[in-house]
């Protein structure tokens, strides 16, 4: 599992989940939706149950022709591994630094409104001999709780005409048609201090020579240090790096 991928889950999954009377009710509502989806498209809806890590996947004629079965379910993980193998593992680290972006910025969103917004980008699947297949992928948070907890989402694979180029991932609001302008947006995870403290690690710089360069103290730059990891939720200086040259920070 890439590390993306480990820290995605564990955010999905370790959620403060409320316990709701209507549970069961909305849940086969949701699996209705996917598979519907999936009849109406051809495409292939997996519904995600974030509270039980549990997956359900459902595939019309594209999936099938994939060698995916018309129905399955995954009691082991919250992912379609059986479609992510399909996706080159660089655009499929992409796919997943998109939902940590996605799933940062509806915390800054109200638990009704969670899912009007979808995430939205262009992935390629890869066949044995066959040229590699571009497919639009999106994200949907289907049901929250309460408190602000995501239940439910629905990711979705269809075919989609076809382009080497792999499209730089956006958040749509569904309801409106606007496009959330991500840069904006990530620039506020980060103060101005964290950000020039991440690009000086970026370049290999220690916490002295960071301290030196800034005119600040060495606890001053640990404390920074240790914001910056909060806040990107990661475990460490390198994977913090990662995910702020991807999401542009430095």
């Amino acid at each position: 599992m890439h590390e993306q991928e480990h820290r995605l889950q564990s955010l999905l999954t370790g959620q403060n989940f409320n316990a709701e009377s209507d549970m069961d009710e909305w849940l086969e509502t949701a699996k209705g939706y996917a598979h519907a989806y999936a009849q109406a498209t051809n495409g292939i809806a997996v519904l995600s149950d974030f509270q039980n890590n549990v997956n359900h996947i459902y595939s019309g004629l594209f999936g099938q022709t994939l060698g995916l079965p018309e129905y399955a379910e995954n009691k082991n993980s919250v992912f379609e591994h059986e479609v992510f193998d399909n996706i080159p593992d660089e655009e499929l680290v992409e796919r997943h630094i998109l939902e940590l972006r996605f799933f940062r910025f509806l915390e800054s969103v109200p638990a009704t409104q969670k899912p009007d917004f979808n995430a939205t980008c262009i992935i390629h699947f890869q066949r044995q001999g066959m040229p590699p297949l571009s497919v639009l992928h999106t994200t949907r948070y289907l049901l929250c709780h309460a408190n602000g907890s995501i239940w439910l989402g629905l990711c979705t694979y269809a075919p989609f005409p076809q382009t080497n180029e792999v499209m730089e991932g956006c958040i749509i609001n569904t309801r409106t048609g606007e496009t959330v302008c991500l840069e904006q947006f990530d620039s506020r995870l980060l103060s101005r201090r964290q950000i020039e403290i991440l690009s000086l690690l970026a370049k290999g710089e220690g916490s002295k020579q960071i301290a030196d360069k800034l005119s600040i103290s060495v606890n001053t730059v640990s404390r920074h240090r240790q914001d910056i990891l909060t806040r990107l939720r990661v475990t460490n200086t390198a994977a913090a790096v990662e995910i702020g040259l991807r999401m542009r920070l430095i």
